[in-house]
């Protein structure tokens, strides 16, 4: 056994076999990104350390944004030493710090001060209800702000302003709740020997995390994996070599290329180490070595092929490297984090190399570190012991039997092969685990909403910033991070997103981003299936009055009117059962640009979900489970998309995915989905731009009509704040839709109803 792990060893580290493994690109780049990371972080702190930089013509001028009397009081009375340095300015946005960054450069001004416009009055106010507050704002230009900052807060403000105000004015002011810091920057380290602090904990220990698992996928896919490649493994699997001395040579072999680096690397941390630092230094890389080794040869057994194992181990290879990244920032790490694989490696090498480092940590991390590796070598050893049986003397016609034997039974249940409904046209051309299938169907929605709702939300908070609503906007923000409970948190949230419901740049943005996700499924359609937009419920005119059905205008301006047949049927019974009341028209002049805005924005969001949950996810769900589960899914999907709106519940789960259903077998019905994009439209539009109600929890401010829910009326009917979809008479209308759907289809020919068979 020895000579042949020898053998091994020998056959893994000889240098005709080593380095013939050829890394992924995306494996090259990373590091090659990692080398010019490390080479800008010592060019910099070799600049600063050698003080070759110029000295730095620091701003000299503090700006005072609504500046009350009481405080030009005090400055006059104490003959401050800033006075002649201080610009005054007046402005209504208490929190746009765009202006103040412009002002500072303007003005060379190192830090603002704003107070609100009103400051005496609610300082005079023996009760306030809003505290009032003095937010600062530092200039990000140099680090030695952030020290100027926190000195003239107490000397100006702390100590003296605010002891002023209460001796004067006989106010009571609490100090601990003025002023409110807004800084922007990092606090400046002050160690006397910051460059080899930032090398031994940060620049050293990723090199060593680096170094060791390159080197380990290197030359560990090419031990195991490579010779399965190359057809070798085979005879070395029929020798009488054990499959534990397989596992050990190879591993050694990889362990011993991975040590060479570190050796290298060990001689410039000995002369930036503390001598008895050493030994815990070696111990951990070590460990790490022997860890990595092992997970590379685990990783070998289970890939056919160099290219397959070196992709398998990339996401490893990316994650430690996220940890080794994290492990890097200047907060206090959390002392369990010693006592970790890789979290302990990192810190306790630069510890090591510091003198810091505690032999306890240290020891658990190395020992426990040591015992995951003999795992993954036992799991490599029971994988090999696998392999016997795929090397196995098997007659031809033996394998041919069962490979048939297989392939028929695949074929009961392929639905690439027979699809289970044939919706839009659609064939499946890949198979896919079920699973993820359903998952990925489920989320690709709701990540494409996630992805560009927020992105339409980054021109209005900026226009929230610059306007005097900004005050309330940020107090939203406070009291979502205040409240407890994930239902609390979700209306609060809720409600911030209706104030951008209201917002322009927010509506414009929206209705851009709806765009581009149709634009997004249809590249999805053509260029990565590959098949005709027909399969996503968008036939040509052509075949469609080759079908004898209606052209794709007339089916939109027929959805048009049954959508606005649905909702005014809604907002009927809302008004004959007195829930609501219609208190006239609302629409003005100065909002016409907004409900022109809301147009365009509702235009393609209906289309577009549409697309989502009925073009795009029912016929290629339908194709693998039928029909019935595509809807039923489909319309779960879209109601519980819905779940993070203000005022949502059971009803409204219920509502959403009725609608949902009766969408869906209109469309199925259709063959189509341009009449229901219509009536998905026109359903939100008339929700909140005619009828003024609430739209799945948000509410617009450009309405033809004013509603006004009666002091009468029962959430069960209305909906509360969810609208009218949370209530039980949207129910009704949908039933009774429904019904006549069901009604009309019987009385359809079969010629016509080709793609309603499956409903």
């Amino acid at each position: 056994m020895r000579r042949a792990i020898i053998a091994l060893v020998r056959k893994t580290f000889g240098k005709n076999h080593s380095m013939r493994a050829q890394a992924s690109v995306s494996t090259l780049m990373t590091c090659v990104g990692f080398v010019m990371v490390v080479i800008c972080f010592m060019t910099s702190l070799l600049v600063y350390h050698s003080g070759s930089e110029p000295m730095p013509d620091y701003a000299d001028h503090l700006i005072i944004v609504n500046m009350p009397d009481s405080m030009d009081e005090y400055l006059t009375s104490q003959n401050f030493y800033l006075n002649s340095q201080i610009k005054k300015k007046e402005w209504e946005a208490y929190y746009d710090i765009f202006t103040f960054t412009s002002w500072m450069e303007e003005e060379d001004a190192f830090m603002v001060m704003v107070f609100p416009e009103d400051f005496d009055e609610l300082v005079l106010e023996q009760v306030p209800e809003e505290i009032p507050e003095i937010l600062t704002y530092c200039s990000p230009d140099y680090l030695e702000y952030v020290e100027a900052q926190e000195e003239l807060i107490d000397e100006m403000l702390t100590d003296g302003y605010l002891p002023y105000i209460q001796s004067s004015l006989e106010i009571p002011v609490k100090r601990e709740e003025v002023p409110e810091q807004m800084i922007s920057g990092m606090y400046t380290q002050s160690e006397h020997n910051v460059v080899r602090d930032r090398v031994s904990r940060m620049v050293m220990p990723l090199l060593f995390f680096v170094c060791i698992m390159y080197v380990c996928m290197l030359s560990g896919m090419n031990a195991i994996a490579g010779e399965k490649e190359r057809g070798t493994f085979a005879a070395i699997l029929m020798t009488p070599i054990s499959r534990m001395t397989i596992v050990l040579g190879n591993y050694i072999g990889v362990l011993l290329h991975a040590l060479i680096p570190c050796a290298v690397l060990l001689v410039p941390t000995i002369f930036l180490s503390k001598w008895y630092g050493l030994p815990g230094l070696l111990l951990l890389i070590l460990s790490l070595a022997a860890f990595m080794a092992a997970i590379t040869i685990l990783i070998s057994c289970l890939n056919q092929s160099i290219s397959s194992a070196q992709t398998t181990f990339l996401p490893i290879f990316l994650i430690v490297l996220v940890a080794c990244v994290t492990c890097m920032q200047s907060t206090t790490p959390n002392p369990v984090n010693n006592y970790i694989p890789i979290y302990g490696h990192f810190y306790g090498i630069g510890d090591c190399m510091m003198g810091t480092a505690r032999v306890l940590p240290v020891i658990i991390t190395s020992m426990v570190t040591f015992l995951l590796a003999g795992v993954c070598i036992l799991v490599s050893r029971r994988l090999l012991e696998t392999e016997a049986f795929t090397v196995a003397v098997e007659t031809k016609s033996e394998r041919e039997l069962r490979r048939a034997a297989k392939i028929a039974k695949k074929q009961e249940k392929d639905y690439v092969s027979i699809s289970r409904a044939n919706v839009f046209g659609y064939h499946a051309k890949k198979r896919r685990s079920l699973i993820k299938f359903l998952v990925g169907h489920a989320v690709l929605p709701l990540a494409l909403l996630s992805l560009f709702q927020p992105i339409a939300m980054i021109p209005a908070i900026v226009s929230f910033m610059k306007s005097p609503e900004s005050m309330s906007f940020i107090r939203m923000f406070r009291d979502i991070s205040g409240v407890e409970g994930v239902s609390e948190v979700m209306n609060r949230s809720a409600d911030l997103f209706a104030q951008f419901m209201q917002n322009k740049w927010f509506i414009f943005f929206m209705g851009l981003g709806y765009w581009v996700i149709i634009g997004l499924y249809v590249l999805l359609v053509r260029l990565r299936e590959k098949n005709p937009l027909s399969t996503l419920g968008f036939p040509s005119a052509k075949s469609l009055k080759k079908d004898g059905k209606m052209t794709p205008w007339r089916s939109y301006v027929s959805g048009l009117g049954l959508g606005l047949l649905l909702i005014g049927s809604v907002y009927g019974l809302l008004l004959a059962t007195g829930q609501v009341t219609c208190e006239g028209f609302a629409l003005r002049t100065e909002h016409l640009p907004m409900f022109l805005l809301y147009i365009l924005m509702w235009l393609p969001q209906g289309a577009t979900e549409e697309i989502m949950m009925r073009g795009y996810m029912i016929p290629r769900v339908a194709s693998r489970l039928g029909v019935p589960f595509a809807v039923f899914f489909s319309s779960m999907c879209f109601s519980l998309m819905h779940a993070g709106n203000a005022g949502y519940s059971w009803l409204a789960l219920i509502n959403l995915a009725l609608i949902a259903a009766l969408f869906a077998c209109i469309a199925l019905r259709n063959g189509n989905i341009y009449m229901v994009c219509a009536m998905h439209t026109v359903w939100n539009f008339c929700q909140g731009n005619v009828f003024g109600l609430e739209v799945s929890g948000n509410a617009g401010n450009a309405s033809v009509l004013r509603s006004t829910t009666n002091a009468s009326a029962r959430d069960i009917m209305t909906g509360g704040g969810f609208g009218p979809e949370g209530g039980l008479c949207v129910t009704i209308v949908i039933v009774v839709a429904f019904a006549v759907l069901l009604l009309t289809h019987k009385r359809q020919p079969k010629t016509e109803t080709v793609q309603a068979e499956a409903i």
